[in-house]
């Protein structure tokens, strides 16, 4: 019996989809492109004819991650200023995800449409963006994304790193897959194995480090999502941790310990002064589920 339940629990709709999406992202970590496009279609055809004949939310979840690759890679180059090329990538994957919404595959509840609780939590979603960014900013070295520092370039970048990056990878991370991962393989592990995904999906910078460091920050993120059940405030916890990484760490680091603390020390103090803690996790619930 038990042995049907772990059976029934890791079968293939999921193994093999997932499978498929670490392959084609070893190839590109290895420099194979052209191998990793063909695994990522494939991937991608079968799950959109599974769906067509089985009724399973894994499907559309795991649908985002080849999609999103394919269209990372095909995309055209049409600008010399790596910004602006972000928003025509990220730009037709809320074609999908409106899809996802209006079809109702999955509840608002589960996905975090919702501001509640917005203002409690953004201090905190700055802290720990700010944070994050600071740690891969450690790794990578990336240059600046704006072509100067005026306020008008600070604003682009954040609109587009907040509003095109975090809500779409959020969305597809953390409302849809962390949700289905979950659901199928218990809170724990859901949360691990997503963040392992989340990882895998930046092979593009061929670093070992990255791929460890950004499953950590998907663990992160995952925890953030848990706490708040929200995604306005996962995606600006997203956002704000590609500004970091792109802006502030390289230009303002001497003010990233302050942003850090006054974020951090605001969160506790509105808890303290609303007399409000945030929701709490039921761990008894996770411990059974996983």
């Amino acid at each position: 019996m038990v042995k049907l339940e772990i059976i029934s629990k890791y079968s293939l709709d999921l193994i093999i989809p997932i499978s498929l999406v670490i392959l084609a992202e070893g190839l590109i970590f290895f420099g194979d492109m052209k191998a990793a496009l063909i695994v990522h279609a494939l991937n991608l055809t079968m799950l959109i004819l599974s769906s067509i004949y089985i009724e399973n939310r894994i499907y559309p979840a795991l649908m985002l991650l080849p999609l999103f690759r394919l269209l990372n890679i095909a995309m055209p180059v049409f600008f010399t200023l790596t910004l602006y090329s972000y928003s025509l990538v990220y730009a037709p994957m809320f074609i999908p995800i409106y899809f996802i919404i209006r079809e109702k595959m999955f509840k608002g509840s589960e996905i975090g449409l919702t501001a509640r609780d917005f203002w409690l939590f953004l201090p905190l979603a700055i802290a720990v963006g700010v944070a994050i960014g600071w740690g891969e900013y450690q790794i990578l070295h990336p240059g600046v994304l704006v072509p100067n520092y005026s306020i008008k370039s600070v604003i682009l970048l954040s609109v587009t790193m907040i509003f095109f990056v975090g809500l779409v990878e959020e969305f597809m991370f953390r409302s849809a897959l962390q949700t289905v991962m979950e659901e199928r393989l218990g809170s724990i592990t859901g949360l691990l194995a997503t963040s392992i995904l989340f990882g895998f999906m930046h092979s593009g910078y061929h670093l070992p480090s990255e791929l460890l460091y950004v499953s950590f920050a998907g663990i992160l993120f995952g925890l953030l999502f848990w706490l708040t059940k929200s995604l306005p405030i996962i995606a600006l916890a997203h956002g704000v941790t590609n500004v970091s990484l792109f802006l502030v760490t390289p230009v303002y680091p001497g003010v990233l310990i302050y942003i850090i603390v006054s974020s951090t020390l605001l969160f506790l103090f509105v808890v303290i002064l609303s007399k409000r803690l945030p929701k709490k996790v039921n761990l008894n619930i996770i411990v059974r589920r996983s």
